[in-house]
């Protein structure tokens, strides 16, 4: 009797360690940051178990920091969210190995690999929705315009930034380089050394303040800082960057993408291919319900819908021959800016797409 009840506990200890050894699933830390290029994740999370019918789905245990991520019925991760406050900072942690995943700038993530850091690239997001903008004081609006300003100026012209691995900072160095006008981040730069002095604002919560003290006259900004500012009437936007010369070279341009760390990559391969599926679905939600999407941007965000609404933007996870193609221009003006030193100076896209992208769980288009 005694030994039949030690065996059947045995068993029923056994099937509990087997249970629970079953219900054990990775802890991922992802990244995101408050702006409308990454709506698709805070769609994900404001709308958790509304995306059940498409088969992956977050179900909220810590409100806008923890979530538990299912695929098909099942639990495959416990997702821990961090707001990371620019790009910048996001290629930090990856290098610090305090994070496992991210929805972030792309050509942020090259100058982590090219630092050594390894991260891929594990699909596109989103497109376009960055501008320039400037004060209300300054009558300017259009490509011509802005460049008549620089060529009237008696010194160089100020224009702001929020983080030095931003899209639009390094669209808008190319843009100008091509353009023929010269750039320094030399704040003691007079008119004979350049046309433009760029400033690092740190922030995007930092531009509008430096824009109401007149520390700069510009900025380059994503979505929806420059909504935001046209709205309140704190200035008024010049151009969206796809408007920048030589004409459509910009349009469609890739900005923010999905990205993880190799090692959370190998390791959690199951969990990190379901939360490439979860921003896949969300993105093509969003892409199809552009007011609802909008709407959940601006309450994710504090701002009003309309606002967002205004956000001329494009999302999608998949890897089109356009996008490659655009793509290819990032480290191409990256090396002519000489801001890239390690693993990827001198380097074509071509030449280091294995060390760039792992795209096994999106979808290529040929």
């Amino acid at each position: 009797m005694k030994k039949s009840f030690l065996a059947a506990f045995a068993a029923a200890a056994a099937l509990f360690a087997s249970a629970a050894f079953a219900e054990e699933v990775p802890t991922l830390r992802v990244a995101y940051s408050l702006s409308t290029h990454h709506e698709p994740f805070m769609a994900a999370m404001a709308r958790g178990e509304q995306f059940k019918d498409s088969g992956v789905w977050l179900k909220p245990v810590v409100e806008k920091e923890k979530f538990d991520l299912y695929a098909d019925g099942k639990k495959v991760a416990r997702l821990n969210v961090i707001v990371s406050k620019n790009s910048a900072e996001t290629t930090s942690l990856f290098a610090q190995k305090h994070l496992d995943l991210c929805v972030n700038s792309f050509p942020a993530m090259l100058t982590g690999i090219d630092s050594g850091t390894p991260i891929k690239v594990l699909a596109p997001m989103q497109a376009d929705a960055i501008a320039m903008v400037s004060r209300n004081d300054i009558d300017v609006k259009g490509w011509e315009a802005f460049q008549q300003y620089v060529k009237d100026s008696k010194r160089p012209v100020l224009v702001g930034y929020h983080s030095p691995t931003s899209a639009p900072k390094i669209v808008f160095e190319g843009a100008m380089a091509k353009a023929g006008l010269r750039l320094t981040g030399d704040a003691s730069a007079t008119k004979e050394d350049a046309d433009i002095l760029m400033v690092d604002l740190k922030s995007q919560a930092n531009v509008i303040p430096a824009m109401l003290a007149e520390q700069v006259e510009f900025a380059v900004v994503p979505a929806p800082t420059p909504e935001v500012i046209a709205a309140k009437k704190q200035g008024h936007v010049v151009l969206q960057m796809k408007e920048l010369p030589p004409k459509g070279e910009w349009e469609s341009f890739p900005c923010c993408c999905v990205a993880g760390l190799q090692d959370a990559v190998e390791k959690y391969p199951e969990a990190v291919k379901q939360y490439v599926r979860l921003i896949t679905v969300a993105s093509e939600w969003c892409q199809q319900n552009k007011k609802e999407g909008a709407a959940i941007g601006a309450d994710w965000l504090g701002i009003e819908p309309a606002v967002i609404e205004n956000a001329e933007i494009e999302f999608s996870t998949k890897v089109t021959p356009t996008w490659l193609n655009n793509a290819e221009r990032y480290p191409e003006m990256l090396n002519q800016l000489g801001q890239l030193t390690g693993a990827l100076k001198g380097k074509k896209l071509a030449d280091v797409y294995d060390l760039v992208f792992d795209f096994q769980f999106t979808e290529v288009e040929k």
